[in-house]
């Protein structure tokens, strides 16, 4: 059986993350992308646009300096969407210990590119308790 293209297409670019190469992932992404986390991206929960969606993961992971993993698997594609678990883990400056597993879903467009991207955070309770001990400060509001 051979795979939806989009589920290969997606599947690389989740193993070129987990090897700490985000390039494939902005490939990926459309010009006009929105991004929208649950509870585990803490303060950082909405970006609009390529340029803002990067300044937001890019203050996200810093905020962990070079602790954050992504480990994700393509679950599901069609032509219209994608559906990965990532399993994301990272310590914060004070030392507590971030471990969440993420359900995070793509709109995809006709050309293969996501226009939107949501988060769902299997491990909600574990974020807010996290953030409520390791609060980051965002350089904007990302609400």
């Amino acid at each position: 059986m051979t795979n939806h293209p989009n589920f290969d297409r997606t599947q690389a670019v989740l193993d070129a993350v987990r090897k700490g190469d985000y390039a494939p992932a902005f490939d990926l992404y459309a010009d006009d992308i929105v991004m929208e986390n649950g509870p585990g991206a803490g303060p950082w929960h909405r970006a609009s646009g390529k340029d803002d969606m990067a300044l937001m993961l890019t203050e996200f992971a810093g905020f962990f300096g070079d602790t954050f993993h992504q480990d994700g698997r393509c679950v599901y594609t069609d032509d219209r969407m994608a559906i990965c678990l990532i399993h994301e883990t990272g310590t914060a400056p004070g030392g507590g210990r971030f471990d969440n597993l993420a359900v995070y879903t793509l709109r995809l467009r006709p050309d293969g590119h996501a226009d939107r991207v949501w988060t769902v955070d299997l491990d909600a309770d574990h974020c807010e308790a996290f953030w409520q001990k390791n609060p980051g400060t965002p350089s904007k509001d990302f609400s």
